[in-house]
């Protein structure tokens, strides 16, 4: 009961805090004179889409993040879109759909400690080859 009780703190304090999570490049055509580039979480695509229509918005990848605090996700985007259309794309749950794509996010943008060790050894073994290469 105690281990319940700490890990919904802990989930709990991992909510209430800022996140760094992938974003991406979103090129809308907002009629035949009007593109715009904005830069947005991944989630958020699936508004503009709703919007202007999906065959209007052009997604890229990006290497950067951008930061977000989860629990206020859904208010920043009904104040920028309106209720009604995230409503619409999210469902009337108050938000509950949008954080479990939160949450996925940030899990995903978290790499067990032995994945990082790995990663940082394969790059050092990359750099390492290349330097060989030069001799």
């Amino acid at each position: 009961m105690n281990n319940n009780m700490n890990h919904t703190i802990n989930n709990n304090a991992l909510i209430h805090s800022d996140f760094q999570i992938k974003e991406v490049e979103a090129v809308v055509r907002r009629d035949a004179f009007t593109t715009i580039h904005v830069f947005v979480p991944p989630y958020e695509t699936n508004i503009l889409r709703n919007l202007f229509g999906r065959e209007n918005v052009t997604v890229f990848e990006r290497p950067s993040k951008t930061t977000i605090t989860p629990e206020q996700e859904y208010d920043r985007l009904c104040a920028k879109y309106g209720h009604e259309v995230v409503a619409k794309v999210f469902g009337e749950d108050d938000g509950d759909r949008l954080m479990e794509i939160v949450e996925g996010l940030m899990k995903e943008g978290q790499l067990p400690a032995q994945e990082k060790a790995l990663e940082g050894t394969l790059e050092q073994e990359s750099s390492e080859s290349k330097g060989a290469k030069k001799r």
